[in-house]
């Protein structure tokens, strides 16, 4: 028994070492001053950690980093994931809860692909085939993605050029960038009649492990209003769902890191 309880002791003390070298390389000296233990047991564990390739220690310094072990072993984790199985009983329902179709896209150069979608039903859905296309800049999947990219990524797409769907099409460059900047500060984006007339809808970025703004779920409908009740109503859900999906899929926000 006293092994036994030992050998957690031990993992727990290993996991602890795993998160200090998050930060970057450290010595044996920095690693013992942080963690509060003996050289002799931090040595121990490091010792243990690098013959199963979990950690690296440099020839030059001597210091010690995570190792491509985790790696190997987070792209196994990451390609078992898969996004629609993950997202599907979530978009039933919230297609259930708003009476609308509820979309899960991804963006792909300066496009947002359709990969699954869930409606309730109801004679007023909006309906498209698995594999449609849309205009990243003018739809609300697109800006939420679009929203949490790198600048140059977000220039390479308006680089192809801003074309009018509807009068309500944003069609500068400034234009659009500004409102890409209020999507990430609000964490959400709208779509109000900017790619399809009398077409409105609500986006919520999906993160992956890396952090990587990779998918969309989005609700879209004949709304009346971006304000009304039940407008409102999809956007809480859709915020909500993709911070869900995004934690399923290995995603810690700085928020909830942390905690």
């Amino acid at each position: 028994m006293e092994k036994s309880v030992n050998k957690v002791h031990s993992v727990a003390k290993a996991m602890h070492l795993l998160e200090l070298l998050e930060a970057g390389p450290l010595s044996l000296r920095d690693l013992s001053q942080q963690s509060g233990w003996p050289k002799s047991t931090v040595h121990g564990l490091l010792n243990s950690m690098r013959e199963s390739r979990i950690i690296e220690q440099s020839e030059n310094d001597g210091r010690y980093r995570l190792g491509l072990r985790l790696f190997e072993l987070g792209s196994k984790i990451s390609s078992s994931w898969d996004i629609t199985a993950i997202a599907r009983p979530h978009m039933q329902n919230i297609a259930l809860q708003t009476g609308q179709s509820v979309y899960l896209t991804m963006l792909d150069r300066n496009e947002v692909m359709l990969m699954d979608y869930a409606d309730s039903g109801g004679p007023l859905r909006i309906s498209a085939d698995k594999g449609s296309r849309f205009p990243a800049y003018c739809t609300a999947p697109g800006k939420a993605i679009m929203a949490n990219l790198s600048g140059y990524e977000v220039q390479s797409i308006l680089n192809k050029g801003l074309f009018a769907y509807t009068p309500h099409t944003i069609l500068s460059a400034q234009k659009m960038k500004d409102e890409l900047l209020l999507c990430k500060k609000q964490g959400y984006a709208v779509e109000d009649g900017e790619h399809r007339i009398g077409l409105r809808a609500v986006a919520a970025p999906i993160f992956d492990v890396s952090g990587k703004p990779k998918w969309a779920i989005s609700v879209i409908g004949m709304f009346r209003r971006i304000s009304d009740d039940g407008f409102i109503a999809a956007r809480e859900a859709v915020i909500h769902a993709a911070a869900i999906i995004s934690d399923d899929l290995g995603y810690r926000s700085l928020k909830v890191h942390n905690k």
